[in-house]
């Protein structure tokens, strides 16, 4: 049986051996700036953006964030599943994975809600749910500074710094060395 591109069972994203997930700097920035456009009237809201891109065998690649409408206020999102559905249709006609969601809190605190639990669009083996303090704010880097959860086992497990550390590695969409 074929498994559609965006949801792929039997990989695994991260486990406590150590994969890779490459993600562009410009990626993170992109995020970073959907987030804080979250809310209106000068007030602030949650916000959520989708990560996509392709496995190959142990190493990840985010290529893209994907900005679903959703409803939000100062403490939820929530997407509907004709949102959800726009989504999984172009992750479809691109070809590209859903690897992961991001949203932001309005405070410190970035474990995860009962909410949050609940409304994974689709968590799978491996699939990331990343949370960003403070309305992402302050953005996200260094990604220490985030929760960083994985679907493992019927459930979300936060990482530690030293995993997020050996498993993450932020690339620049160009380095010059000409000089």
């Amino acid at each position: 049986m074929k498994m559609w591109p965006w949801h792929n069972r039997s990989k695994s994203l991260t486990s406590r051996a150590t994969r890779k997930i490459f993600i562009p700097a410009a990626i993170l920035d992109r995020t970073v700036e959907v987030l804080q456009q979250s809310g209106h009237r000068g007030r602030s809201h949650e916000g959520v953006v989708y990560w996509a891109g392709r496995r190959v065998r142990d190493v990840c690649f985010i290529m893209t964030c994907v900005a679903p409408l959703a409803v939000t206020t100062g403490a939820s999102f929530d997407t509907s599943s004709a949102s959800n559905a726009r989504v999984v249709a172009y992750l479809a006609e691109a070809e590209l994975e859903m690897l992961g969601q991001v949203h932001c809190h309005p405070g410190e605190i970035v474990d995860h809600s009962e909410g949050d639990e609940e409304k994974a669009l689709m968590p799978y083996k491996g699939f990331l749910s990343v949370v960003v303090p403070h309305y992402a704010r302050r953005g996200m880097r260094p990604l220490t500074m985030c929760g960083v959860h994985v679907w493992e086992r019927s459930r979300f497990r936060r990482i530690g710094n030293r995993e997020i550390e050996s498993c993450f590695r932020i690339v620049d969409q160009f380095v010059d060395l000409r000089k």
